[in-house]
């Protein structure tokens, strides 16, 4: 790709959009695949949440993101308090959502 900085982390690739690039990722999401073709991860902008299936669409999406954030986790690190914290968090969250929404 002709437009990846040499980034400040040996494991990381930045890429700089151009202002064409920038402005359709504004407006859209971002996908990313692998040279094979693989999916990896999607980046989406938060959606208005019109629709009861605007904010499932969204929730998909962000919880795909941290499944892929999590894949890309070496097994052997240890997470600072703070972000097991706000994984419980989310966790709890998404647990009561799914309660309610068999209870219904």
């Amino acid at each position: 790709m002709d437009n990846t900085i040499t980034p400040r982390f040996p494991n990381s690739c930045i890429i700089k959009l151009d202002q064409f690039q920038y402005t359709f990722f504004q407006q859209s999401r971002l996908e990313i695949h692998s040279p094979e073709g693989k999916f990896l991860t999607v980046v989406t902008r938060p959606l208005p949440n019109k629709t009861d299936d605007d904010a499932i669409y969204q929730l998909y999406c962000q919880a795909y993101l941290l499944e892929t954030v999590f894949d890309g986790i070496n097994e052997n690190v240890k997470l600072p308090q703070w972000a097991v914290n706000g994984i419980a968090r989310v966790i709890d969250r998404i647990d009561l959502h799914l309660k309610k929404q068999a209870s219904m």
